[in-house]
């Protein structure tokens, strides 16, 4: 799997937290996004505020920067906006989901890196998610005294005071990353003279396909398949749908690259399966198996114990420290 990448614009904001990553990378346009990710969780540990992220995103104006942030700003609602920033987001950074979703009232903004073997990653969710909040505000300062934030992360005592930062509630644990928020909000229109144009979004268009086309199709169908595995149930049918092709021709596509596409969903619910065994302390295993797309809890416990050599109850306790993994 190729190793995920973000643009090191997003470097400008943390000038002062970690000036030798800035210096590294002065003349990069990219750099690898668990690097990144690696790097918010470090500053914010030696300044010792949990919430340093936020207060980063909160006082930064990267959605200014780039044809990205034009189009997004200069959108005619807060709705159209958001959708051209979601459409595009994958030009910022790979490997995440950003989509908007909305359900009769109520509005999600949802942020999540797919890549499993990316954590802890708290502090790239409330970097995210505060630059997201500006631009809502942008169009109402009213939206955020109605809104609520999930993040992935669980609740743990440095954190544990967040909602005090961030002046909204938090919930912890989420399965993804999002603001919620009345979707009467999304037809506020932003305030600005200018309007998006047809060639700075025929130019977005050209840069997302050449990046598509540049992506391995190994990629592309994993992180359909990341995206979807804790969500929906996950099927050949599925997944080539999403990427706009047959079954046979995903298939092909993926034989072409060395890969059959039950090797494939394997390696993904491997990823997935240790990262929730670890993480997720409340969750039963046969909760865990009806997530990772197993109908029965035997099963997946013994997939897990010819991917891993353990079953995945050892596993969870070797992970937490409760036994040694000798």
């Amino acid at each position: 799997m190729t190793t995920p990448l973000v643009t090191t614009a997003v470097l400008d904001d943390w000038q002062v937290w970690m000036p030798e990553k800035i210096d590294q990378y002065k003349n990069e346009p990219q750099m690898p996004l668990s690097e990144f990710v690696g790097s918010l969780e470090q500053a914010a540990k030696d300044a010792e505020k949990p919430h340093l992220a936020w207060l980063v995103g909160s006082s930064c104006n990267y959605l200014s920067r780039g044809i990205l942030g034009k189009v997004a700003m200069n959108a005619k609602t807060l709705g159209m906006g958001l959708h051209w920033l979601c459409r595009f987001y994958p030009l910022i950074q790979d490997a995440t989901l950003m989509k908007l979703d909305v359900n009769d009232d109520t509005a999600r903004l949802v942020y999540k890196v797919l890549d499993p073997n990316i954590w802890p990653r708290e502090q790239d969710a409330l970097y995210t998610l505060s630059i997201f909040a500006n631009f809502l505000k942008s169009a109402s300062v009213d939206l955020f005294s109605q809104a609520k934030i999930c993040i992935e992360a669980p609740k743990t005592e440095a954190n544990a005071e967040l909602h005090r930062h961030l002046h909204v509630p938090v919930i912890y644990s989420s399965s993804v990353n999002e603001i919620i928020f009345p979707a009467k909000f999304l037809a506020k229109p932003l305030n600005h003279e200018n309007i998006t144009s047809q060639s700075e979004i025929a130019e977005l268009l050209k840069r997302y396909s050449q990046k598509n086309r540049k992506m391995l199709f190994i990629d592309r169908a994993k992180y359909v398949i990341y995206n979807a595995l804790l969500e929906t149930d996950v099927n050949q049918g599925f997944v080539a749908n999403e990427l706009c092709l047959s079954t046979r021709t995903l298939r092909r596509k993926l034989m072409a690259e060395g890969k059959s596409y039950q090797s494939l969903l394997d390696d993904c619910r491997m990823d997935l399966a240790s990262r929730e065994l670890t993480l997720a302390k409340n969750v039963s295993l046969a909760q865990m198996a009806l997530k990772l797309g197993y109908s029965e809890h035997s099963t997946f416990s013994r997939a897990f114990l010819r991917w891993f050599g353990v079953s995945p109850r050892t596993y969870r306790k070797m992970m937490t420290g409760m036994v040694s993994a000798s």
